[in-house]
């Protein structure tokens, strides 16, 4: 049986027989388990509302074989009622048609707002964000420049690790050819006196 096939609730059953939804209840509790749950309500077809219906047909048969007591007839008494003169009509008060709210406020409701806080509030956002790229076009900057820097100091510290060792070798070659240059002149020298013992003297 489909969704569709389903349409009366215990409130729609209670309405057509002019009951309270507690005595569909109670024809339920007597049916048996009839009808389908959905979302907390129960649904019934036209074949399961009739079986409800029933009982209310079966409590009525039973009410109407109730014996009425027997009651005696009683005489209508005629009663006459006076309004009297206790009713006194008033005039219809007068309503004010303005009203100062400002008179109807604590002295203590001072309110103070700003005319367009909206406005405001985005304006304080767009400042606090411009400021905030800023900053990170800053950091970006001085991240680059420390690359730079550092790039720089890596190729210097190379030279000057060159400069160093061919510092060292130099002084090790400079102090042999200043020996090798001072052997080479002494040598020259000792060459230039063998023709000075030659020669005459002066005074000789």
């Amino acid at each position: 049986m489909t969704m569709t096939d389903r349409q009366h609730t215990l409130t729609t059953i209670a309405s057509e027989a002019k009951t309270t939804k507690r005595t569909v209840q109670r024809w339920l509790a007597k049916a048996g388990d009839i009808g389908e749950l959905r979302d907390d309500t129960r649904y019934f077809s036209d074949a399961e509302r009739d079986v409800l219906l029933s009982y209310q047909s079966k409590r009525q048969a039973t009410d109407n074989t109730v014996s009425e007591p027997v009651t005696q007839p009683v005489t209508p008494v005629a009663i006459t009622v006076l309004e009297g003169n206790h009713r006194n009509t008033l005039e219809p008060p007068q309503f004010p048609s303005e009203y100062d709210l400002g008179s109807l406020r604590s002295e203590l409701a001072t309110v103070e707002s700003h005319d367009d806080p909206l406005a405001l509030a985005e304006q304080f956002i767009n400042g606090v964000d411009s400021l905030m790229d800023a900053m990170e076009q800053d950091e970006k900057a001085m991240a680059n420049q420390i690359a730079k820097t550092r790039q720089a100091r890596l190729a210097v510290g190379r030279k000057v690790d060159q400069l160093k060792r061919r510092n060292d070798i130099y002084s090790l070659r400079t102090e042999l050819l200043a020996d090798r240059q001072n052997v080479e002149t002494a040598a020259l020298n000792d060459d230039f006196e063998v023709l000075q013992s030659m020669g005459k003297q002066p005074g000789a």
